[in-house]
């Protein structure tokens, strides 16, 4: 296959794999808030401050909230569970949507992306990838964008424990930023690997693409909140996308030698 053939397959596979973009992300959103809220709901009933399991708030009929889940929230009574006196049922069910479902998922399919199964199925590779950044964006969302909120899962810890914001900032936000920097520095560049978007434009447009998913589109319930410290923390996510692109351009751009020269894998997708 000569040199010409397979960069036009190369660019009419990125084609293909980035218009499917929008779709995916859809899907993938919806994968990670639904186990989200059924988490805190599920724990909830078997913790003893919820009668059923399966009753979550779905937020209204909106165009916006059936695409984007915007006004779905767990339906659990936690000033109620508060007064009876379960703190600790309160702090387990408040952390286990973030923790357990958001943070158990970003680190099962961050495993999963690294397995020869999904090496060898770019498009899989590829709803992995999606997966792992809306995982991510929503843990970006609690901590550090709503660490101080009025409201929200941790504000909910912090009730029935009366621990310190800060404390929360500092530990959790410690942790996401690690996952932060592991997604730029092997989870990006090793995706676009694999699903065969060796070219500069495709790779630097899903660079830009998942930076604004994170950074950005996270931030939105954060400039829904009244106090000026989540305003200013969601204001300073949006305005850290610039920098956060042109530090990791050299190292997303870059393309393995052993693969510049070759047919792309998603080629086939064409």
């Amino acid at each position: 296959m000569t040199t010409e053939t397979t960069q036009v397959r190369t660019s009419r596979g990125a084609g293909l794999m980035l218009a499917s973009t929008p779709l995916v992300l859809l899907v993938t959103h919806y994968l990670a808030v639904l186990p989200h809220e059924f988490t805190h709901s599920i724990l909830a009933w078997a913790l003893g401050i919820k009668e059923n399991p399966w009753l979550i708030d779905w937020g209204g009929d909106s165009l916006l909230n059936i695409l984007l889940l915007v006004h779905i929230n767990e339906n659990v009574d936690y000033h109620s569970a508060l007064d009876a006196g379960k703190t600790f049922t309160v702090a387990v069910v408040a952390l286990s949507g973030p923790v357990l479902a958001n943070g158990g998922m970003f680190l099962i399919f961050r495993k999963l992306s690294t397995t020869a199964w999904v090496k060898a199925r770019p498009f899989a590779a590829w709803i992995v990838f999606w997966f792992i950044v809306v995982n991510l964006g929503n843990l970006w969302c609690y901590i550090p964008i709503r660490a101080f909120a009025a409201d929200g899962d941790f504000r909910h810890f912090i009730w029935a424990t009366g621990a310190s914001p800060w404390l929360l900032y500092v530990i959790v936000g410690y942790l996401v930023l690690w996952a932060l920097i592991d997604f730029y520095r092997h989870v990006l560049p090793n995706a676009l690997d694999t699903c065969g978007l060796l070219p500069t434009w495709p790779r630097a447009i899903v660079l830009v693409v998942s930076t604004c998913v994170i950074f950005a589109y996270f931030a939105i319930p954060g400039f829904l909140e009244t106090d000026a410290v989540s305003l200013f923390i969601a204001g300073t996510s949006v305005m850290v996308i610039p920098p956060v692109i042109l530090v990791t351009w050299r190292r997303v751009m870059a393309t393995p030698r052993h693969v510049t020269d070759q047919a792309s894998p998603v080629g086939a997708l064409g």
